[in-house]
């Protein structure tokens, strides 16, 4: 027994080996691909919760899901991924602002409705107000921006970061939306600089929140990366009916799309970005093709 243990009743696990973490995923319909190169703190997380249940195997942890309510929550919380920074994939950025924003400006009457899917600490909607504010002639937006964990939330609200995080931001960008704090190691984001985003807690698995149709979703780095099967389907379904034709889905840089009924066109000049077709699918349907 540990007598550091809060509880010297409970088992303990000598370790999480890969083995037994690639079980777990493959009952919980998560892809071993997704998780195979941010496994180290994931493992941490799920064998402190192991420990906490006083589970010492992986088949106990998994009938726990059944026999304790709240479980599977503590569960999917501890196997959720919240690492990113501003400006993520540059690339990506420098296409939609001269291309896709515009190109949403062209077809829509405003307000522009965008929403941010699974945005962690909030750097992708604040990358994307500060981009939409660049470009000052553009219209009004309005920002959703939804993440499963309330703590996430809670951190993209206050607006705080590491230097990490915005190794990607232009020193000017970094200037005029940055307050630097504590010696240079933290940065305040100024929000009140650029459009109002409206954070609200979201699961991907659950039905969709208000605010559609969008004209644009990003999609990054999470559902397509870390779930499989018929969980993923069923969510990326969804999530796509409330795509606005002619609208852009923005996935992440080593992403696929799963298949869908709806057309999704590859841009030219950046494959993670599609355009969703204007030809209403419900017609193709009824036309039996």
């Amino acid at each position: 027994m540990n007598p550091r243990s809060g509880n010297l009743d409970k088992p303990m696990l000598a370790m999480l080996t890969d083995a037994d973490f690639r079980n777990l995923l493959e009952h919980l319909n998560r892809p071993w691909a997704g998780y195979r190169k941010v496994r180290k703190g994931v493992k941490k997380r799920v064998r402190r919760h192991m420990q906490n249940l006083g589970c010492s195997t992986v088949e106990q942890y998994l009938a726990q899901r059944t026999n304790q309510p709240g479980v599977k929550a503590a569960q999917e919380q501890c196997l959720r991924i919240t690492i990113s920074r501003f400006f993520r994939d540059r690339h990506l950025w420098q296409t939609l602002r001269t291309r896709c924003l515009p190109g949403l400006v062209e077809r829509f009457s405003p307000p522009i409705r965008i929403w941010s899917a699974g945005c962690a600490n909030g750097e992708e909607p604040y990358s994307l107000a500060m981009l939409w504010d660049e470009v000052r002639c553009l219209p009004a937006l309005d920002i959703l921006a939804t993440d499963a964990g309330e703590a996430c939330l809670d951190r993209a609200r206050t607006g705080a970061y590491s230097r990490s995080s915005l190794k990607e931001v232009p020193d000017e960008m970094r200037e005029r939306y940055f307050e630097s704090r504590k010696g240079g190691r933290q940065f305040l984001i100024r929000s009140h600089r650029m459009t109002p985003i409206c954070w609200r807690q979201h699961d991907l698995l659950d039905p969709l929140p208000d605010g559609g149709p969008f004209h644009m979703i990003l999609l990054r780095n999470n559902l397509l990366t870390y779930y499989q099967g018929p969980d993923l389907q069923a969510a990326f379904t969804r999530v796509v009916a409330i795509l606005s034709p002619g609208g852009w889905l923005v996935t992440g840089a080593h992403e696929r799309l799963p298949v869908s009924a709806l057309k999704l066109i590859m841009d030219k000049g950046c494959p993670w970005v599609f355009r969703l077709d204007t030809i209403d699918p419900r017609r193709i349907n009824q036309a039996g093709t």
